[in-house]
């Protein structure tokens, strides 16, 4: 990746100094989660709606970040895995309420009941 890409001990770092209460580091954090989200959709090129995506991501990490221990795996790993699964999560319920309500369009056309005005 680029050199501008992530430190994973400077992520790591910052991620516990904010978990002990350094909220001075919030802005930081958010930046480098930023830059994590934006570069995972942009790898695997997720069909999604990025600003959408990108708030239920940080939601979700913020939710999470409390279990991160980085006994288990880095911070980088750690976050890339989750973002990716809930973007696959939500690529996937996207795609099957679009098939849904195709499927409804059809039914009705067909039974006569769709009408546009």
């Amino acid at each position: 990746m680029a050199n501008h890409y992530l430190d994973n001990k400077k992520f790591e770092t910052t991620i516990r100094e904010y978990l002990d209460g350094s909220s001075c580091l919030e802005n930081e954090l958010v930046e480098m989660f930023d830059l994590l989200i934006t570069n995972v959709i942009n790898s695997f090129n997720f069909r999604v709606d990025t600003d959408d995506a990108k708030q239920d991501c940080f939601l979700l990490i913020f939710s999470k970040l409390p279990n991160f221990k980085n006994k288990k795996g880095t911070a980088f790993n750690y976050f890339t895995t989750m973002i990716v699964n809930h973007l696959k999560f939500l690529y996937t319920k996207n795609k099957k309420y679009k098939i849904k309500i195709e499927n409804y369009i059809l039914r009705a056309k067909e039974s006569g009941d769709f009408h546009i005005s």
